[in-house]
Order: C-alpha cells, then structure tokens, then sequence
C-alpha cells in the first residue's frame, strides 16, 4: 500500500523548545502559569519575568506561504 498523498506533501518544522519561567509551575486545570509564591497568574502579574508578547518575526509559516511547493 502506497504511502497516503497527504504524509507524502506535508511540510514539517522544529519548534524552539521554551523554558519555563523561573518560580512558576502551569496548572493544567487553568491551562496556564502560575507564580508559586503567590499562586497569581503569570499573565495578570506584574512579574518582570513574565513572557513578552511574540513578534510576526516568530510566527511559524504554514499553508498560503507555501502555495508554490
């Protein structure tokens, strides 16, 4: 059985693997990061260690980018 069209076009990438920040444990149950000492959301502090917002710079490419592959 050959291989199914789809598997043989697909495009693949690595994806950085982050750090976790430093003091901070994710809670499944809320689906996010929270500070240990605390028990805030990582989101809603004031934490200077909190993440930035991400840049266009890095996005992953996917789908009408690749139209001429």
């Amino acid at each position: 059985m050959s291989e199914h069209i789809l598997l043989k076009k697909v495009s693949t990438y690595n994806r950085k693997k982050l750090k976790d920040p430093e003091g901070c444990e994710y809670d499944e149950l809320i689906g996010g990061w929270t500070i240990k000492k605390t028990n805030e959301y990582l989101v809603k502090s004031n934490d200077p260690k909190k993440p930035k917002p991400g840049t266009k710079k890095e996005d992953i490419e996917t789908g009408e980018d690749l139209k001429g592959e």
